[in-house]
C-alpha cells in the first residue's frame, strides 16, 4: 500500500486547477440557464429598437416637420418639393431651417402705460409724474441717474434720448439705429422673431419732449417682406438720485410685492456714473430681471439690456468728441439654426431602467453559486483535503470576474449590432 504522506500538501496552482474545474462542472450542470441568462440581453435590446422604431413612426409626420409645397422652380413645368417658413403653418415654422436669421432694430424696454411709475404714497420723490397721466395714458418713462458727479450725469443724460424721430427711406436700419425704439412687449428665449413687431403692443419712439398725435408709420424690409410699422412717441425723463441707495430703494419698492399697495411702479433703467469723468467712464446699469421669466421650469428669455448700455456709450462719446460721434447699434440678430425634428428617444429614458436589469441578472448568477456551495458544504470539505483560502479567493474572484466580462461582452455586441442607442454613439476604441 503506498504511504500517501510522502507526497505532502498539494500545491497552489493544483488547488487552483482543482477549483476551476469544480466551477466549470457547476456551471456545465446548468447550462440551459446560462443560455437563457446570456439571451435576456438580446432580448432587451429587440425590445428597445422595437419601441423606438414605433414612437419614430409615430412622429415622422407632416404636422411634425416643416412644411413644404411642390413648386416649379426652374420653369420647366416640373414642380420640386420645397420646404421653408412659408409654406408652413403655426406649428411647422419653428422646426424650420433658418440659415439667415431676419435683422431687427435694437429695442429698449418700456414699461407698459399703466405700470409707469409715478408719484405715489410709498414713495417720497416729487419728481415723478404725477398719478392723473394714467388715466390718459400719457405717463412719460423714467429713468434714474445717481454718482459721483451730478452735473456730469446729467448732461451725458440729456444726449440719451433724440429730440425728434428722423428716417431715411434710402438707408432704413441706420435710421432706426440713430433713434430710440421701445416696447412694452415680453421677450422670447430667441430673437428669430422680436415680438415688439409681432404683438398687438405699440412700438415706442423715446425721445426728450413729444409732440401733439405723434404717432407715424414707417416701413423697412424684412426678408423678402416689408414691415409697416406705426411708431408712437413717448416722452423719456431722466431723474436725479443722490446716492444708489436711494435707486435701489425706489427700484424695490417699485415692484408689486415690495410696496404695501401692491402696486407696480416700473422705470426703463437705472445708471449710476459712478466716478465718470472726461478721462474715464465708469458705469453701473440696473435693469428689470423679472422680464427672464426665470423660473426655473422653463428656458429663460432674452433681456433688452444692450440698447441701455448702447445709450449711456454713445452718450459719453458725444461729450467727449461732440454730436457727431455715435456708436452705431445697428441691428440684433439670432444665430442661424438646422432645421429641428421631433424624435423622442426612448432608449436615453429607459435606458437606464433596462441597463440596470440587465447588469442585476448576473447577481442571481453569483448568489445561487454561493448557495450551493455553502447548502453542500463544498468549502468545508475541500478544506479537510487540503484547500488554502489563497487559491480558493483567487479562483473564485477570477471565475467571476470572467463571467461577467463574458456577459457583459455579449451586451455590447448585441447592442451595437442591433443599433441600439447609445452602443452606435460609443467608440471602444479611442485612444
Amino acid at each position: 500500500m503506498a504511504d500517501l504522506s510522502s507526497h505532502g500538501p498539494a500545491s497552489f496552482w493544483t488547488q487552483a486547477d482543482a477549483l476551476l474545474r469544480k466551477n466549470l462542472i457547476f456551471q456545465k450542470r446548468n447550462v440551459k440557464t446560462n443560455i437563457r441568462l446570456t439571451i435576456i440581453p438580446l432580448l432587451l435590446c429587440v425590445l428597445l429598437v422595437v419601441i423606438q422604431t414605433i414612437i419614430n413612426n409615430e412622429l415622422d409626420k407632416p404636422e411634425n416637420k416643416c412644411g413644404c409645397a411642390c413648386i416649379d422652380t426652374n420653369g420647366d413645368g416640373q414642380c420640386e418639393q420645397v420646404c421653408g417658413i412659408e409654406y408652413s403653418d403655426l406649428d411647422q415654422a419653428f422646426r424650420c431651417a433658418i440659415p439667415q436669421p431676419p435683422e431687427w432694430p435694437p429695442i429698449l424696454q418700456v414699461p407698459e402705460p399703466q405700470y409707469r411709475a409715478v408719484q405715489t404714497d410709498f414713495l417720497s420723490f416729487s419728481d415723478l409724474p404725477n398719478e392723473s397721466c394714467k388715466s390718459t395714458g400719457s405717463c412719460p418713462a423714467s429713468i434714474l441717474l445717481t454718482g459721483n458727479n451730478r452735473t456730469l450725469a446729467q448732461s451725458l443724460a440729456l444726449n440719451m434720448f433724440p429730440t425728434s424721430f428722423s428716417f431715411n427711406p434710402n438707408d432704413v436700419w441706420y435710421s432706426l439705429a440713430n433713434n430710440v425704439l421701445g416696447s412694452a412687449s415680453g421677450t422670447e428665449s430667441t430673437n428669430y422673431l422680436e415680438p415688439a413687431f409681432s404683438s398687438d403692443l405699440p412700438v415706442y419712439q423715446v425721445q426728450s419732449q413729444c409732440a401733439q398725435n405723434s404717432t407715424f408709420s414707417v416701413s423697412f424690409p424684412l426678408g423678402s417682406t416689408e414691415i409697416q410699422q406705426d411708431i408712437t412717441c413717448v416722452r423719456g425723463l431722466h431723474l436725479w438720485r443722490n446716492s444708489s441707495t436711494e435707486v435701489n430703494d425706489e427700484l424695490y419698492y417699485g415692484f408689486r410685492k415690495g410696496n404695501s399697495e401692491r402696486k407696480i411702479n416700473e422705470l426703463i433703467a437705472a445708471y449710476d456714473f459712478l466716478n465718470t469723468s472726461g478721462n474715464n467712464f465708469n458705469l453701473n446699469v440696473w435693469y428689470n430681471a423679472s422680464y427672464k421669466n426665470d423660473s426655473g421650469n422653463q428656458p429663460i428669455t432674452l433681456t433688452r439690456v444692450p440698447r441701455s448700455i448702447n445709450m449711456a456709450s454713445n452718450s459719453y462719446l458725444q461729450f467727449l468728441i461732440g454730436p457727431a460721434a455715435r456708436m452705431v447699434f445697428e441691428f440684433t440678430k439670432e444665430m442661424p439654426k438646422h432645421d429641428l425634428e421631433l424624435r423622442l428617444d426612448f432608449s436615453s429614458l429607459l435606458g437606464p431602467l433596462f441597463f440596470s436589469w440587465v447588469i442585476v441578472q448576473l447577481f442571481p448568477v453569483v448568489l445561487i453559486a454561493i448557495v450551493y456551495e455553502r447548502e453542500h458544504r463544498l468549502r468545508i470539505m475541500m478544506k479537510m483535503h487540503g484547500l488554502n483560502d489563497g487559491p480558493y479567493w483567487m479562483i473564485s474572484y477570477a471565475y467571476f470576474l470572467v463571467l461577467s466580462s463574458v456577459y457583459m461582452l455579449c451586451f455590447v455586441v448585441f447592442g451595437s449590432v442591433i443599433g441600439s442607442i447609445p452602443f452606435p454613439m460609443s467608440c471602444y476604441f479611442s485612444v
